[in-house]
């Protein structure tokens, strides 16, 4: 089927970056070896809304009252698995977070929105504060 009308046209005047976790197997010792590809981030275009569970009309459970949380848009889709961080501006200035030490967030939930007649929109990704980056590589 061809989209003819795309009832809800998104622009994504932010960026961010995300983590994945790459295994390789040691040849030696075939042991797993885990690493995130902190310094190789995929960099994608996104809308940013940051969430404060006693201020948003979504429900949050009391657990979740003292969290960081941010609700990412964006046009490509990611998982769970996943980790994203480096949030800003296409410009370069960042949100939410100390400009020489970027916040890392877990992917804790991803939606899909979807137009009237069943079309993708976009994805919206549910980050929830994990670290900054220098916690991270002590």
């Amino acid at each position: 089927m061809v989209d003819l009308v795309n009832l809800i046209p998104k622009s994504y005047p932010s960026l961010i970056d995300i983590y994945t976790n790459i295994q390789t197997i040691d040849p030696n010792t075939n042991e797993t070896i885990n690493r995130w590809n902190y310094l190789e981030p995929e960099t994608a275009a996104c809308n940013v809304v940051a969430l404060k569970p006693k201020e948003t009309l979504e429900i949050f459970g009391k657990q979740y009252e003292n969290k960081k949380f941010v609700k990412i848009e964006t046009a490509s889709k990611f998982d769970l698995s996943q980790q994203a961080g480096n949030v800003r501006s296409k410009r370069g200035s960042v949100y939410f977070q100390p400009a020489d030490d970027p916040y890392v967030f877990n992917i804790s939930n991803v939606n899909t929105q979807i137009d009237q007649l069943g079309n993708i929109v976009c994805y919206e990704l549910y980050l929830e504060y994990f670290a900054t980056l220098s916690e991270i590589a002590r």
